[in-house]
């Protein structure tokens, strides 16, 4: 039994070795695509084509009496690292001889990305934060400059909103901030050039930034910008449109709703002094996902999540809205109405699958 054992084990080492080497000759090829890529500026991530690849390999899979489920997840591992190999160094400047670039910042680390992905796509770039600034001799900072991206405090840009007609004819203004209403609409006042509206949904403490979005609001004269949004792309980010309006509704439910969740939910932890060690032993492997979402909502400066629901009148009045709806089920659990209850948990439930891929 033991030699028919060892006899099984050696084959499937066979095959093992086979596999490796099978997956080091696809990483290849994808090496070449990427500098295909690189050459003629596409963009890195394109998801209808994984989508089609991990279509096709479960019904394959399915065919050959396999769990789709387990392929799906093989071939997801696998589409994934070959993007860190189809990744180069460099990435194809869409705009050659484009003149200078010059990024204010307030939050760094949003900042310091941008400026990377410009400059290891030989743009030139000059950072500077905003507290190392001399606002009446802003002049010179502007000179020959094609691009100005702003990610500052509501505080400076009270001084520098003044300073933007000074800016050269044409330059890009990008304005990076969380709540368009209030810095876009004022810039479009009073700035007359082009004006792009980013808002980055992703973790700028990852080294790829593939699959990750990016929110665009045109603000002004697309044409001057449209192909910064190409550049974008070639990084490997997707990028949506959306009217200022729509980026500040759905911001909040992104950002704001979901840190004020978070905060609620943190409260009842302390209060109720659950022991979190107990937690992480009775509900692994879950737990360690919450404990990522908790561990990213602290990584963040608590002032943030307190401007994006401050700044807006009507951010204010969801978060209201928001609490009246927990108490309403409150007096619903009271009332010991469970039909009303189960009905509400139905509707919520056909919404999630309707809407969401992952859960169909």
């Amino acid at each position: 039994m033991l030699n028919k054992l060892n006899l099984l084990r050696n084959e499937i080492d066979i095959l093992d070795l086979k596999l490796l080497n099978i997956i080091s000759e696809r990483l290849k090829l994808v090496k070449q695509i990427g500098l295909i890529k690189n050459k003629h500026g596409l963009p890195l991530y394109v998801p209808e084509r994984e989508r089609y690849i991990i279509n096709l390999k479960k019904k394959e899979a399915k065919k050959k009496g396999m769990s789709p489920n387990f392929i799906e997840d093989i071939f997801y591992r696998i589409i994934n690292e070959s993007y860190s190999y189809e990744k180069i160094k460099i990435f194809k400047k869409i705009k050659p001889n484009f003149s200078k670039i010059l990024i204010i910042s307030h939050h760094k680390k949003i900042s310091i990305l941008f400026k990377k992905m410009l400059t290891i796509t030989e743009y030139n770039v000059n950072y500077i934060e905003e507290k190392k600034i001399n606002i009446d001799n802003i002049t010179s900072l502007f000179e020959n400059i094609g691009m100005i991206i702003l990610d500052i405090s509501k505080f400076f840009f009270k001084k520098l909103i003044k300073k933007l007609c000074l800016l050269p004819k044409n330059c890009i203004l990008v304005d990076l901030s969380p709540i368009k209403e209030i810095f876009m609409t004022k810039i479009l006042k009073i700035y007359k050039g082009p004006v792009l509206g980013l808002y980055y949904l992703f973790n700028y403490q990852e080294n790829y930034l593939f699959k990750e979005t990016i929110i665009y609001c045109y603000g002004r004269k697309e044409k001057y910008y449209s192909w910064f949004l190409k550049q974008i792309e070639t990084w490997g980010l997707q990028i949506k449109h959306m009217n200022i309006i729509e980026h500040d509704k759905y911001i909040f439910f992104i950002e704001s709703l979901k840190y004020f969740f978070t905060l609620i939910y943190g409260i009842f932890l302390k209060k109720t002094k659950i022991s979190l060690n107990e937690v992480c032993i009775l509900s692994k492997p879950i737990y360690y996902l919450n404990s990522l979402i908790l561990k990213n909502f602290f990584s963040t400066n608590p002032k943030l999540y307190f401007y994006l629901i401050e700044n807006s009148q009507n951010n204010t009045k969801k978060v209201k809205k928001y609490l009246d709806y927990i108490n309403n089920l409150v007096i619903l659990i009271d009332k010991d109405k469970k039909m009303k209850i189960i009905d509400i948990f139905n509707k919520i439930k056909k919404l999630l699958i309707t809407n969401i891929e992952i859960l169909r």
